[in-house]
């Protein structure tokens, strides 16, 4: 069970990242990364389906505990 604080590996990108969160019954937490990922800046819209992504250090990814 991982302890908020300890150093793991991305989910997305294999990198480092550190646990911030962890939930009372132990299987869910929030890791967050110390890499670069793409994040969406503005959802679709009916009338613009394209979407807008931005790079972002630090984004938070909520995981299952192995």
């Amino acid at each position: 069970m991982p302890k908020i604080g300890d150093l793991i590996k991305c989910p997305e990108c294999g990198g480092e990242s550190r646990v911030v969160w962890v939930s009372q019954d132990a299987k869910l937490a929030a890791i967050k990364c110390t890499r670069y990922h793409n994040q969406i800046s503005r959802p679709p819209t009916k009338w613009a389906s394209n979407v807008e992504t931005k790079m972002k250090k630090g984004i938070v990814f909520l995981t299952d505990v192995v």
